[in-house]
């Protein structure tokens, strides 16, 4: 029987689950589930023949998908609720840092947060958008070195 990490855990598949995720992914993806459809249904079949068959949501199948894509990758992946709060450990693994450099941005001031006892608590709302800003200024500083070396007559 399958056990299942916590939902803010990153499951990083082995080799073979890679490989799964791939055959997987190309296979849903095959599916025409642009056209609006609200529903899917979904027949699961296991190899000791246990079947079952249930109803997703058009966006709980393109989460799936999502996710085997980055699996098929080799990538480990996360599930987090947007509105979940997070402990230092689950901001820090979202974010890919250790924990102690993760509450020095929180102490800094730069993902804001609460305590609850002697805990910080993180939004994940709070830790995405630091991503983003991250992303967004490093794509900026990009490209300000290709004008620069433009302008130098470098690139």
């Amino acid at each position: 029987m399958y056990t299942h990490a916590h939902t803010t855990e990153a499951i990083a598949p082995n080799p073979h689950e890679t490989e799964i995720a791939r055959e997987s992914q190309n296979t849903l993806a095959a599916f025409n589930l642009e056209n609006k459809q609200d529903e899917v249904q979904v027949h699961l079949h296991t190899e000791d023949n246990q079947d079952a068959q249930f109803t997703l949501p058009r966006a709980a199948v393109q989460l799936l998908l999502s996710g085997l894509q980055e699996m098929a990758k080799g990538n480990a992946v996360s599930l987090v609720p947007i509105q979940a709060e997070l402990s230092t450990q689950q901001g820090a693994d979202l974010l890919c840092v250790s924990r102690p450099y993760f509450i020095k941005l929180l102490d800094e001031g730069q993902i804001p947060f609460r305590k609850v006892g002697t805990y910080r608590r993180v939004k994940a709302t709070d830790v995405l958008a630091y991503i983003k800003e991250y992303q967004q200024g490093a794509t900026q500083a990009m490209r300000e070195l290709v004008a620069e070396s433009q302008a130098l007559g470098l690139y």
